[in-house]
């Protein structure tokens, strides 16, 4: 995505944001009932909630320069076994190196929507 595009975008979505969104205080939540099982089992998977823009925006750059790998090298083998995610639960990141002077780089980003 070229710059003048991401920026088109990020003008768009603060003004969205400026027009249509209202802020909440801290007091404002801390008196609201927690919700039932039910009701959280019932708004699972954005059920009832409208669309919502958002925009991440995550640039990453590396350089590998000026290494040298002489002789003999063994980099092993890169396997995952069949039971690596078995009991795995919330987010997971797997980076694996296949070789050498690599640039491993990796980035998450987690987005939680709180409608009231």
């Amino acid at each position: 995505m070229n710059d003048s595009v991401r920026w088109m975008l990020k003008a768009v979505w603060v003004l969205m944001v400026l027009g249509s969104a209202t802020t909440a205080g801290a007091e404002e939540w801390l008196g609201l009932d927690p919700m039932s099982a039910d009701q959280l089992d019932g708004a699972s998977g954005r059920q009832g909630i409208p669309l919502q823009w958002q925009l991440n925006d995550a640039e990453q750059n590396a350089t590998v320069t000026g290494n040298v790998l002489s002789g003999s090298s063994v980099t092993g083998d890169n396997t995952i076994s069949d039971q690596a995610f078995g009991n795995m639960s919330g987010i997971a990141t797997v980076i694996q190196n296949t070789g050498n002077q690599v640039v491993i780089q990796d980035s998450t980003q987690v987005n939680i929507l709180i409608n009231r």
